[in-house]
């Protein structure tokens, strides 16, 4: 879950991403190292696509790390669904 807080900015009021938390633990989601990276997302996207734009909606949980891989992938995989796993590198 996404938590905002509402900013005074002059002539405008505008909401900053303040925390993410867990929605099935909710415990707050943060990384623990400058550089380390630890993203989980996961969503689903509908809508119409168009070459000059589109439009539709999606549903999206966040999720911390500890959550993605001791509760989502076993219950993926006990439906029959293998996660693939990749490297990356930029």
């Amino acid at each position: 879950m996404k938590h905002y807080e509402k900013t005074i900015i002059p002539q405008q009021v505008k909401e900053v991403l303040t925390s993410t938390t867990c929605d099935l633990c909710k415990g707050k989601i943060e990384t623990k190292e400058y550089y380390a990276t630890q993203d989980v997302k996961v969503e689903c996207r509908t809508g119409m696509s168009y070459p000059e734009g589109g439009f539709g909606e999606y549903t999206e949980v966040d999720l911390c790390p500890d959550c993605f891989n001791s509760k989502l992938l076993p219950w993926l995989r006990s439906q029959g669904a293998e996660p693939r796993q990749t490297e990356w590198d930029y």
